[in-house]
């Protein structure tokens, strides 16, 4: 994993989980710095296709489209239509906005 790609921080990777078992972090994902990149892009624009995403944050496409993929799977985005069209979900916004308050200055 390339060292711009590690999880920040806090993000819930090296956290204890909960006295009940659950993990502090409610997606279950501990987002990586192309992660904070992806949502709070989306977050400032509301939706957009993949390549997109990757032409305006500086990523790869290929890396966008996994990226997107975890976060779907992980409930933080949402496809919005049949195709790749993607925005943030509130829980998107709540773990962006908890991983930024770890790695802000």
């Amino acid at each position: 994993m390339p060292a711009s790609d590690a999880p920040t921080a806090g993000s819930g990777r090296d956290a204890p989980p909960e006295e009940d078992g659950a993990d502090p972090d409610r997606s279950g994902l501990a987002l990586t710095r192309s992660d904070e990149r992806v949502l709070a892009y989306l977050d400032d624009v509301g939706t957009d296709y993949p390549a997109f995403v990757a032409s305006n944050t500086g990523l790869y496409v290929e890396h966008v489209e996994s990226r997107l993929d975890a976060l779907d799977g992980a409930g933080l985005v949402e496809r919005v239509t049949g195709e790749a069209v993607f925005r943030v979900t509130d829980a998107g916004r709540d773990a962006l906005r908890d991983d930024c308050d770890r790695w802000s200055d």
